[in-house]
């Protein structure tokens, strides 16, 4: 079974979004999947800059919402891109989005849940297959088999365990040291 991606959603914590997180991304969000949700739904002990820190990390992407310019949302945003994080950026106007982030994926929905639900829709498609595409590693390594035996007395246990591992280059390059022309080390 396949976990679900999570998205970490980043916007002001204000009753005016509370339809917008609701009804249009946590929505979109389950019909396609994925687990949207804000820090201020989870529990969690450590301190909520921490929490935030950790779920940004944790996150397969980032969808924020920048309306309003709030500062606090922009730097989580920073914070994401630093560590590379998928950002989708939202806004009810083109002027939130600053000059040094117009180049980043971002959605201008204006006042429209509709429109705002539509975009995302297309933008979390986009989102998951992106996420397989980064996650799909060039060398694959599974586990064969498995076999074990286990001794133990009143006063002692023994364990033998012996694995074997295929292990497949996945790309169609090549590595140097496996195409040389020497003969084998003895």
């Amino acid at each position: 079974m396949t976990a679900k991606p999570f998205a970490f959603v980043l916007m002001p914590f204000d009753s005016a979004f509370d339809d917008i997180y609701k009804l249009g991304i946590q929505a979109v969000a389950h019909e396609c999947g994925i687990i949207a949700e804000r820090v201020d739904e989870q529990r969690f002990t450590e301190s909520m800059l921490e929490r935030i820190y950790r779920q940004i990390d944790a996150a397969d992407f980032i969808v924020a919402d920048m309306t309003g310019r709030n500062p606090n949302v922009f730097y989580e945003v920073g914070y994401a891109h630093a560590r590379d994080k998928l950002c989708t950026l939202l806004t009810q106007s083109a002027d939130d989005i600053p000059f040094d982030l117009k180049h980043h994926r971002h959605i201008v929905y204006g006042s429209s849940i509709r429109f705002l639900k539509s975009q995302l829709q297309q933008e979390f498609e986009w989102l998951i297959a992106e996420r397989e595409k980064r996650n799909t590693k060039a060398i694959s390594v599974t586990l064969k088999s498995v076999t074990a035996s286990l001794s133990k007395t009143d006063y002692s246990a023994t364990a033998e365990v012996d694995m074997k591992f295929d292990i497949h280059n996945r790309t169609s390059k090549k590595s140097p040291e496996i195409e040389t022309d020497l003969p084998p080390a003895k």
